[in-house]
């Protein structure tokens, strides 16, 4: 088995600290303020975020307080469930699961009031990184990515430090960027999800979640779909450009 050490060198050299930013890429500075001020709005993002451009799901929330002129679990949660689907309707750009997408959202406004007295940050204060997960896990369409990723997130948002976190089993969360570099690598042998996380695994045994942001960051902003910048890229020296 050949070893990805060089590549896991550069990857955690490359960045492995980002800032809020980056950990939530959305499409106005408003919208960043509101995911980052709403805790709210911070959960229900992650638990879109199925398929869909990151610049787009951490925009979804700002995009319904402007329909509504708030982003508060207690008041949306009376609503039907037609009229929350009206909002995702009315969004000027749409999650990928559009029939979906409203009952994620439905479902976490229900746990966050039901079991949580409407306040999202008690779903991961003073609890462990196993509670935290099957609390989303229970969330419609919310897979292990998706809980993984948002586990990652709070501890980077909020200074959160899981004691019981298992780093080995934390994979990536594959989207567009992280399948295009790992294959163009030669470690994933297609742009698929599952072999995108298997070669994540390859690269990082001890801790495959770790190399998720950086391989996403060169994804977007080096080893574009086409034209890519590689020259520049941190990968470079490593990357045997299968397809290109």
């Amino acid at each position: 088995m050949p070893t990805y050490q060089p590549v896991l060198n550069a990857l955690l050299g490359y960045k492995t600290i980002f800032d809020q930013e980056e950990l939530t890429p959305a499409k106005c500075p408003e919208a960043v303020k509101l995911i980052h001020e709403n805790t709210f709005a911070f959960i229900s993002a992650c638990c879109l975020d199925r398929g869909t451009k990151a610049e787009i799901i951490w925009t979804v929330p700002y995009w319904i307080f402007q329909q509504v002129g708030h982003y508060d679990p207690l008041r949306f949660y009376n609503l039907s469930f037609g009229q929350i689907a009206s909002f995702f309707d009315h969004l000027p750009q749409k999650p990928r699961y559009t029939n979906a997408a409203p009952r994620t959202f439905h479902d976490i406004c229900r746990i966050v009031v039901d079991n949580f007295s409407g306040h999202a940050e008690n779903i991961w204060k003073d609890r462990s990184a196993m509670d935290v997960k099957r609390t989303l896990l229970s969330v419609y369409g919310v897979g292990s990515g998706i809980a993984n990723m948002s586990l990652v997130l709070i501890e980077g948002l909020y200074q959160i430090t899981f004691s019981d976190l298992d780093y080995k089993n934390m994979d990536i969360k594959p989207d567009v960027h992280t399948m295009r570099v790992l294959y163009r690598l030669g470690v994933s042998p297609s742009i698929n999800e599952m072999e995108a996380i298997l070669a994540a695994r390859q690269i990082s045994p001890s801790y495959p979640g770790a190399v998720d942001g950086p391989l996403w960051s060169i994804g977007r902003n080096w080893c574009h779909p086409s034209n890519p910048e590689c020259a520049g890229c941190p990968l470079s020296s490593y990357c045997e450009r299968i397809g290109l």
